[in-house]
């Protein structure tokens, strides 16, 4: 019995409606219904739910990318059973099972969940020998220290993927919330860079994009996050912690189609926060955003001889 068999639990709702075929399946859908770390708005548990239901109910072709969702060889595996009030032992769960599908030669597709999930799946992918740089949607740097004496809370969770890693390069789009002192570690690392939505402001969608791809390009792997709360809460009000002055959806997801390639060696959609959304909105533009990550990852590998 593997990890997946141990500790993914079966779920009657499939991400697009479809469940896949595991043995053809070049990606693995996993949800993560995790919170405890939650600071400010708790429910992010209810977030892969939510996605994969609004992922049924909406059209299946790209937005900026051609092909569609039914065309992805993807398979959904269920739900990690978390162990709600324990980050670590949730996090060397998720470490297991991404280390088990990585193996196996798929692409782990997460949703979460809190933002501390990314840690674990970097974990498992370390586990396997990858080391990707990571490119991060966030409207936070998640980069401090610690918080509320916690090291594995949501707020650190870059700043755990960095020391994990080690070295790598991580470029983020769409910061705008942070304190003084993840400021000043980020403007003193060289392996980070980061973009502002008012920086993306005067420089334009296809510039960041060009800067971004230069930034990453010495890369042999990269993994991809996305935090809901990257959008301006307009567009996502149902994040954990929504900061005025993100991104549209007509900003973030052509990047996003363009930003993902063949290196891609896992991603995840994270803070989905159904109790404070509006008409589902965020869980639509959340199942948008995973569905046009997946589209232009298979095109990527597609293109590869």
């Amino acid at each position: 019995m593997g990890y997946v068999d141990l500790y993914v639990v079966r779920r009657p709702l499939t991400f697009a409606g479809i469940e896949g075929d595991r043995g053809r399946a070049l990606f693995s859908v996993v949800g993560v219904p995790f919170d405890s770390t939650s600071t400010h708005r708790t429910g992010q548990r209810y977030g892969p739910l939510f996605v994969r239901e609004a992922s049924m109910n909406i059209e299946s072709n790209g937005y900026s990318v051609e092909g569609f969702i039914e065309d992805v060889p993807f398979y959904d595996e269920g739900d990690v059973g978390v162990v709600h009030g324990s980050v670590g032992v949730t996090i060397d769960r998720v470490s297991k099972v991404v280390s088990e599908i990585a193996g196996e030669g798929r692409v782990p597709v997460v949703i979460g969940g809190e933002h501390t999930i990314t840690l674990g799946v970097i974990r498992g992918l370390k586990a396997t020998g990858l080391r990707p740089c990571v490119l991060a949607f966030d409207a936070h740097f998640d980069l401090r220290l610690n918080y509320l004496s916690n090291t594995l809370s949501h707020a650190c969770t870059m700043r755990r993927v960095l020391e994990e890693l080690g070295g790598v390069n991580i470029a983020f789009i769409g910061v705008r919330g942070f304190d003084r002192e993840e400021l000043s570690f980020a403007n003193g690392n060289p392996q980070i860079t980061y973009y502002t939505p008012r920086t993306l402001e005067s420089m334009g969608v296809a510039s960041v994009v060009s800067e971004v791809k230069k930034f990453l390009s010495e890369c042999g792997e990269l993994y991809i996050t996305v935090d809901m709360d990257v959008y301006d809460p307009a567009y996502a009000p149902g994040v954990g912690n929504p900061e005025p002055g993100g991104l549209t959806s007509r900003e973030a997801l052509p990047m996003l189609a363009a930003l993902v390639d063949e290196r891609v060696v896992g991603l995840d959609v994270m803070e989905v926060t159904p109790q404070y959304d509006v008409g589902g909105v965020t869980s639509m533009l959340a199942a948008k955003t995973l569905q046009e990550a997946l589209i232009a990852a298979f095109k990527g590998r597609a293109k590869q001889p």
